[in-house]
């Protein structure tokens, strides 16, 4: 079993620690050298807003400074998985936007603000006449789903509503012909609702069976695709007790080598997609950002799986 060397490991540490965010580097202290949880509160601080959302390129593909339910949904998803108490704070303010913002009748939040458009993005991003609902299923699964996996952490939701919002979402959820195609948020947000603590017995029961059952069928398994945007074995399972990870064991096992072996001299690990020429000065920023993110939860999934 390859594992990353020493001096692989220092490299990335090292890009980590001078390179990355300050929220990546607050992350990693907490993960592998105990540092403080507040430190990564009070980094996570400066993305949130007057109106209780998150924004401000936590979603590096997002520069819009105004609050979206996706980066929301990315800092409530931080915020669960802390064992701090004081940082549930943060949880009320944010769930006041999001009850702000919810459509009432299709039970969806828009993925990012309408002036999204008016500052560097993604071209995934791009709204144009509606393209936006279109290219993203009316929100029915993202980012809808990403958030619920942490409303389920919390009792500041009213429960009648989270319990319509569930309903709406597991119906939307089954009829989806195929889950995990493209580069698998879907898929990814679905996994993490279905271990949501508070989430009731028969959900959950139906999600494992879901995911546990897709991630066979949709990963990537042929090497020389994983340099390109997919569905990699790593991205599907990134821990070993993530659903469907004993179903791709093998696939896994060829994925970690090869991640070993695709480490940048730097230290880090480059995203596997870009803007295409759009804002390239805004795109140079948030790749940076994306090398730091990438180089953090690469090494949480080495190290889960016995690789470092």
């Amino acid at each position: 079993m390859r594992k990353l060397t020493a001096d692989a490991f220092g490299r990335a540490v090292a890009y980590v620690k001078t390179c990355a965010r300050p929220l990546e580097k607050a992350l990693y202290s907490c993960r592998f050298e105990e540092g403080p949880e507040d430190a990564v509160i009070d980094e996570l601080l400066r993305f949130r807003n007057p109106d209780g959302g998150f924004g401000h390129a936590l979603e590096p593909d997002v520069r819009t400074p105004s609050s979206s339910a996706l980066a929301t949904g990315i800092a409530l998803r931080t915020i669960a998985q802390l064992d701090w108490q004081e940082a549930d704070e943060m949880v009320p303010g944010a769930i006041d936007y999001l009850l702000a913002t919810l459509n009432r009748k299709s039970l969806t939040w828009r993925a990012v603000p309408r002036d999204t458009n008016e500052f560097p993005h993604a071209p995934w991003w791009h709204d144009k006449d509606g393209s936006l609902a279109a290219a993203f299923h009316d929100f029915q699964i993202i980012p809808r789903v990403l958030i619920l996996g942490s409303l389920h952490s919390y009792a500041a939701m009213p429960r009648e509503l989270l319990e319509r919002l569930t309903d709406a979402a597991l119906t939307a959820i089954s009829e989806r012909p195929t889950l995990g195609t493209g580069g698998g948020s879907d898929l990814e947000y679905v996994a993490y609702l279905a271990v949501a603590p508070g989430l009731p017995q028969a959900s959950r029961d139906l999600l494992t069976e879901l995911v546990t059952a897709t991630v066979p069928k949709v990963v990537i398994t042929d090497p020389s695709e994983w340099s390109g945007y997919c569905l990699t074995p790593l991205r599907a399972a990134p821990r070993p007790t993530s659903l469907g990870a004993q179903a791709i064991r093998d696939a896994l096992d060829a994925h970690l080598d090869w991640t070993i072996d695709h480490q940048a001299a730097d230290g880090a690990w480059d995203p596997t997609w870009s803007w295409f020429g759009s804002y390239p000065e805004a795109w140079a920023e948030a790749e940076q950002a994306w090398r730091g993110i990438l180089t953090l939860e690469t090494l949480l999934s080495l190290r889960a799986f016995g690789r470092l």
